[in-house]
């Protein structure tokens, strides 16, 4: 009998391989956990989280059926009515709570799974992200399956610093971060408690820690270092007449200045700083503050306009950002054109003209005779010389 049950199992292994395989994983993204068996049998798919004992139903795989578990329910997928003998199962998208032991076998034949999966997560902890944009610090924990909304207590501090609480439904903030941050409870009762941070700040950089449950439990990773940086200059060409747009990116405190180049001095553009706005005499009359887009709308740009504007938090003295504005010439209007041809038209009249006359007194030159004189030589003066002396002698000339 003993001989004969080994053979059993030697064939079984022959038929059906264990896998034995750790995975890493990226939330959001899909998952294919592999298990291959002898085609048209019935499978079970099981799981089992970490530090709790039970196995909880993945899916159930019968001839021509599919189901899946608590918990799996729309995220889960096999190929096995497609790929017979092909029982891998896919997870999409997988969440925290997905983290521990799978493993695929035969129904009704716990001995020896068809596959042994080992599910495991690798957290970053530093995170950086462009001022006025939106970022979310990772926090895992382990989640009982079987938790609700209510029983959540999920706690988020920065330093000694509160930033967010939520603790039976209720939410209290950071005097700081009220309205700006946020956990998703749909999302944590799956593990995860990534906190979203909105229109991040210069002020919001530093290293946040995340709790989570009665007694408090550190969440995974233990701290998440937050960053934030500004953004790269902007190159715009405006013409003259046009709209300029300037991004603050972030609500007051801010400055925005004005360079005409290397070197020049800022002009005062724009200030706000938890009051008022203030405009500079260069933006008066012509700017428009839109905040809720925090941007800054600069009217009728004229070439003197064209320059670097810069933004600045007050409260940190850092750059936010920056505009570098290269102003071109306006349009020309229909009368301009036309009074630019008929300058062109007259100025070739005139040249025409001029070249018409100088033609015409050349002509005139090469009509008119020419005279040659020659010079008399010396017996020709004497002759005329005598005959005025002595009319007489002059037989042309009668008495």
């Amino acid at each position: 009998m003993r001989f004969a049950g080994v053979c059993v199992l030697l064939a079984q292994l022959a038929v059906s391989p264990v896998y034995s395989v750790r995975m890493f994983v990226s939330f959001g993204h899909s998952l294919t956990l592999p298990c291959h068996g002898a085609p048209s049998r019935d499978v079970d798919w099981l799981f089992q989280q970490d530090e709790f004992p039970d196995w909880l139903h993945v899916a159930e795989l019968y001839t021509r059926n599919f189901s899946s578990g608590n918990g799996f329910r729309g995220r889960v997928e096999s190929f096995y009515l497609t790929e017979p003998g092909n029982y891998s199962l896919t997870l999409s998208p997988v969440v925290y709570s997905d983290l521990g032991i799978y493993k695929c076998q035969y129904k009704n034949e716990t001995e020896i799974p068809l596959s042994d999966v080992k599910l495991e997560i690798r957290v970053q902890s530093n995170v950086s992200v462009a001022i006025g944009m939106s970022a979310s610090l990772p926090c895992f924990g382990k989640i009982n399956t079987r938790a609700h909304a209510d029983d959540l207590d999920i706690l988020w501090m920065r330093g000694r610093e509160k930033v967010y609480q939520l603790h039976k439904n209720t939410i209290t903030y950071g005097p700081r971060f009220e309205n700006r941050a946020s956990v998703s409870p749909e999302q944590a009762l799956y593990g995860n408690m990534s906190l979203t941070i909105r229109q991040a700040r210069f002020s919001d950089e530093g290293d946040y820690q995340c709790f989570y449950s009665s007694p408090k439990e550190s969440g995974n990773p233990e701290s998440a270092s937050f960053f934030v940086t500004g953004h790269p200059t902007q190159n715009l060409t405006v013409k003259a007449g046009g709209l300029l747009s300037i991004p603050l990116y972030a609500a007051d405190p801010v400055r925005v200045t004005f360079s005409a180049g290397l070197g020049s001095d800022e002009v005062l553009i724009f200030n706000a700083n938890k009051g008022p706005a203030r405009y500079g005499e260069r933006c008066a009359q012509r700017c428009e503050l839109l905040a809720q887009n925090y941007t800054l709308l600069l009217r009728s740009v004229t070439l003197e306009d064209a320059g670097v504007y810069k933004v600045t938090d007050l409260e940190t003295k850092k750059t936010i950002g920056s505009v570098s504005l290269h102003v071109s010439a306006p349009p020309l209007s229909a009368g301009a054109v036309a009074g630019i041809v008929l300058g062109v038209l007259v100025v070739v009249l005139l040249v025409l003209g001029a070249f018409a006359f100088w033609k015409y007194r050349k002509e005139q030159k090469r009509a008119e005779p020419v005279v040659r004189y020659q010079a008399a030589s010396a017996e020709d003066q004497n002759i005329s010389s005598s005959r005025a002396a002595d009319p007489a002698r002059d037989p042309d000339r009668s008495p």
